[in-house]
């Protein structure tokens, strides 16, 4: 009977703010708003579905969420125009990889030493300083500025593949490098911690220490080849490689910021808190230091959305690829859509996962009570790792679906952030259900604010239509948030804990 409720208090809200709009704005414009509405409620929640999951299942509040929209922006817009960025620097990934993996593996060997506590620690130390003197070793001098510029517009304009990557040979002694720093770096620990490590596959461990060495070293070797191939490729796949480079980029960073960051600090909200906050800080000026303080123009649509036409309906547009299309009279962007469908497409893939699915199940229950979960033999650390992961290529999804929309600039991840979090307190923290209400309130309260600036709201009685400021309109998502949780202290769907 209460979920009955919140989802007619829901529904009412939606339906108070549309019609508002309608009445206002008669039908061609109030479709507009909407639509506007609802594009700005898919990025939303896009980026909120994954703090929704993260929070209702591990109680964290991920404040570098929006770092990995960004991020996730920048690796779509990289991937389709500057496709040689990548193919410099992610075999030195690769090799750090191999190298991590390589220590792992010798450290079943050293657990089993017997060596005093303190000298462990002193080893410890020395291992990973040494191994951090060698990244840097490994990485001093590269060619990073030049590979960015790629564009005219660059400062200092486009600079030549051939100029601006360093030579083969060169290449393949900083993979030396970055597999001895690797090894270093994951070694090191095992001298500090205490106990046995868990047993590893040998022959497994192996195979990842080849296949990663190997995947390095030939993707330097064909990396001239393979900018070409990717460069030729229709604008239509390279868009869907970008999507899907995101998503993948999303999903690692979530799992190693789950392992190596969040996990020491469960059970300590506020350890949480601050040291997400350090990693949004350190993310960000990553994302300066890599690209530059300067935004990119919005990357180029698929040829879906392309052609300078308006196609008279959503049939006609299957067949002339319009840039727009008439809506109630009215042309709207397709790619606005198309941002809609995607939106509307994870709600329901998600959906699908957490109701249809043994992970969901674990999810769901893990919610609930996690210790019970975990007390039924399942590893509820490896489904942290997993959610965290899903929850971060949501996000990184949402950046590169944005890139087109809004273009690309350092600061997007903070702007994003702060509408989602919003979203999901309007929604109830940890729901998810409620996160998809709240991101659709957010985004049709903003649209709404946007065209009171441009256009107004004409009031009975009043022959001129009063316009809001700029500075209103902004704060409408506030404004809609502080009703809301005067009503509803822990939001719409929120339960009291």
């Amino acid at each position: 009977m209460k979920a009955y409720r919140e989802a007619l208090a829901s529904f009412l809200i939606i339906l108070g703010i549309i019609i508002l709009v309608y009445w206002n704005f008669g039908v061609s414009k109030a479709t507009a708003t909407l639509l506007s509405g609802l594009t700005l409620a898919s990025l939303y929640f896009l980026l909120g579905a994954g703090l929704s999951l993260i929070f209702g299942l591990m109680d964290v509040l991920n404040f570098a969420h929006g770092v990995i929209f960004m991020i996730g922006a920048y690796i779509g817009y990289t991937f389709f125009g500057n496709p040689r960025l990548i193919l410099n620097t992610l075999p030195l990934f690769l090799a750090l990889s191999a190298g991590v993996a390589a220590g792992t593996l010798l450290n079943q060997f050293f657990s089993k030493q017997n060596v005093a506590g303190g000298q462990n620690r002193v080893l410890s130390l020395l291992l990973v300083s040494i191994g951090l003197v060698t990244l840097w070793w490994g990485l001093r001098g590269f060619p990073l500025r030049p590979l960015v510029a790629f564009e005219p517009t660059t400062p200092g304009g486009a600079i030549p593949t051939a100029l601006a990557q360093e030579p083969l040979a060169r290449m393949a002694s900083r993979l030396g490098w970055m597999v001895l720093s690797g090894l270093l770096l994951s070694l090191g620990p095992s001298f500090w911690r205490k106990g046995k490590e868990k047993p590893v596959v040998i022959y497994r461990h192996i195979s990842y220490i080849l296949g990663l060495t190997a995947a390095a070293f030939l993707i330097l070797v064909e990396r001239n080849f393979l900018e070409k191939f990717l460069l030729s490729l229709s604008v239509d796949l390279r868009f869907l490689l970008a999507m899907v480079a995101a998503v993948v980029v999303g999903a690692i960073l979530g799992a190693l910021i789950e392992g190596y960051f969040i996990r020491p600090f469960y059970g300590r909200p506020i350890a949480q808190i601050v040291l997400t906050l350090g990693l949004m800080f350190v993310g960000g000026e990553l994302v300066k230091f890599i690209w530059g303080k300067e935004g990119r123009a919005p990357m180029s649509p698929p040829s879906l959305f392309a052609v300078s036409c308006i196609s008279p309906n959503i049939f006609a547009w299957f067949r002339e690829r319009c840039s727009s299309i008439y809506i109630v009279g009215r042309a709207f962007p397709s790619y606005r859509l198309f941002i809609i469908f995607i939106g509307l497409l994870m709600f329901v893939v998600i959906t699908l996962l957490l109701r249809y699915t043994r992970l969901g199940m674990i999810i769901r229950a893990g919610v609930q009570d996690s210790e019970m979960v975990e007390a039924l033999g399942i590893n509820v650390r490896r489904v942290f790792t997993i959610v965290f992961a899903i929850g971060s290529a949501l996000a990184a999804l949402g950046g590169v679906v944005a890139a087109p929309f809004v273009g690309v600039y350092p600061d997007m991840g903070g702007i994003f952030q702060l509408q989602a979090f919003i979203a999901v307190v309007i929604g109830g923290m940890g729901n998810y259900a409620g996160t998809a209400v709240g991101a659709l309130i957010l985004g049709l309260a903003r649209a709404f604010g946007d065209t009171l600036v441009t256009t107004g709201f004409t009031f009975p009685g009043m022959a001129q239509a009063w316009k809001a400021s700029p500075a209103i309109a902004r704060a409408s998502i506030v404004l809609v948030m502080a009703l809301v949780l005067l009503v509803r202290p822990s939001g719409i769907f929120g339960k009291k804990r």
